[in-house]
């Protein structure tokens, strides 16, 4: 892996020729410190410890990107087992002819409703002053727990797909998108045993299965008056919808001289939705009930340090539902809201509250998060029970390169006693000019 990313560090220098070079790294150092109960009178002690490095290269036109993450559990049931992740690592020709972007290698992909990860390409093309984009995709699925590896049967599981988008007007934004999905996990031998108990070797064949779906979405934003957002999914190999969204966000006195009346926005979602299930899963053939939730709320601007806000809504889930109310407010550096849940998912009254402050032109951010709520998890049952959650930490910023994070978190409720947890992160950045060819 070393030689790797040397290699293709120094081919993104010698193509980027004599023009300037962009260096940018991130390196996160975090620690995670908490006790589990695994059964009644049992726990298991942990602490997680994470590296991350994002790193990018860029010249005039070629970059090169990679971000990877080691992990370890110093102190668990599986110390000492380190896994690297590589969740990307790829190459990108960008604005070839005016028109024209490539990227090859392990990358995200964000195309409507394709999303993933994949190792391969990305091809975008853009016409009519970048108004109309068409994009298209294809590529392995990446290896398991994003391994820095190549899967072998790379035509039995892989991810295709494309985007088409454009932007007729200055407030709109249109697209239709296509992704198709295969995967065929890879044969395995296990051992099981007859009628008489005795083992015996069998080889286990899983069964392929794959996702397709086509998906058209609008988002509209005009001044600052309105905007919207619509989307449709539609399931081609169980032929059945799989999504329908819509959300809008409205200032309905905006144009109004009654300026009391001019902070005001009223937003409004609805969202409906089957289980997305892969066609030929086990899953598949079971029968699923459609979920349909929605909510409205009214947001109202005091000023430009304070918002005061109260959504309701409602889920329901074949003959079940369940209502939420949320109270609350928003300021520079305190929030604060109160919840009612109810319905056949439980019961829930809820408060919390979250501060922070920043001091010595802020280097240092104390941080204060409280929550308590009382609830019972049925509609049938008779008790109600109460839990209460604490989290003290400081954000410290001496220069803008370099950030520390601390935090406890102290949890109580009727299955975990005082129990208490401790975060850290450090974070360092750079950011260098090179010239060196």
């Amino acid at each position: 892996m070393k030689k790797l990313i040397a290699l293709t560090v120094l081919v993104v220098l010698s193509v980027s020729g004599v023009y300037a070079q962009r260096l940018q790294a991130r390196f996160v150092t975090s620690a995670y410190a908490w006790e589990r109960q695994d059964t009644i009178g049992k726990s298991s002690q942990h602490l997680y410890g994470f590296e991350t490095m994002q790193l990018s290269l860029s010249g005039e036109q070629l970059s090169f990107h990679t971000y990877l993450q080691g992990f370890n559990d110093f102190a668990g049931p599986l110390s000492n087992n380190p896994t690297l992740r590589l969740y990307n690592f790829y190459f990108k020709w960008a604005n070839i002819g005016n028109m024209v972007d490539v990227s090859l290698g392990r990358q995200a992909i964000f195309a409507g409703v394709g999303n993933g990860t994949v190792d391969g390409g990305l091809a975008s093309v853009k016409f009519f002053d970048s108004r109309v984009k068409l994009s298209g995709y294809y590529g392995a699925l990446p290896a398991e727990r994003y391994e820095a590896r190549l899967i072998d049967n790379t035509d039995k599981n892989y991810m295709a797909g494309g985007q088409l988008s454009a932007s007729p007007l200055d407030f709109a934004q249109f697209s239709v998108s296509y992704m198709q999905k295969n995967i065929k996990p890879e044969t395995y031998f296990s051992v099981r045993r007859d009628s008489l108990f005795n083992p015996y070797t069998v080889e286990i064949t899983p069964t392929a299965t794959a996702e397709e779906y086509v998906s058209g979405d609008v988002s509209l934003e005009y001044k600052d008056l309105a905007s919207g957002y619509l989307r449709y999914d539609y399931d081609l190999l169980l032929d059945k919808n799989s999504r329908f969204q819509f959300f809008t966000r409205i200032k309905p006195f905006q144009s109004l001289d009654v300026k009391v009346l001019q902070p005001l926005s009223l937003t409004g979602e609805y969202l409906q939705r089957e289980p997305r299930l892969l066609f030929n899963s086990i899953f598949s053939v079971f029968a699923f009930n459609t979920l349909k939730e929605y909510e409205v709320g009214a947001e109202y601007a005091l000023g430009s340090d304070w918002q005061v806000f109260a959504k309701y809504g409602d889920i329901s889930y074949n003959d079940g539902d369940s209502h939420q109310m949320t109270l609350g407010v928003n300021g520079n550096h305190v929030s604060f809201s109160v919840t009612r849940d109810d319905g056949n998912g439980g019961e829930l009254s809820a408060a919390s509250l979250s501060l922070g402050y920043p001091f010595f032109e802020s280097k240092l951010t104390p941080t204060l998060m409280l929550s308590y709520a009382h609830y019972k998890l049925s509609e049938y049952s008779n008790n109600l029970d109460d839990a209460l959650s604490l989290s003290i930490g400081a954000v410290y910023r001496p220069v803008r390169v370099l950030s520390v994070d601390a935090q406890a978190q102290w949890i109580q409720n009727r299955i975990y006693n005082n129990d208490m947890r401790l975060f850290i992160r450090v974070s360092y950045l750079l950011s260098q000019q090179l010239g060196i060819f």
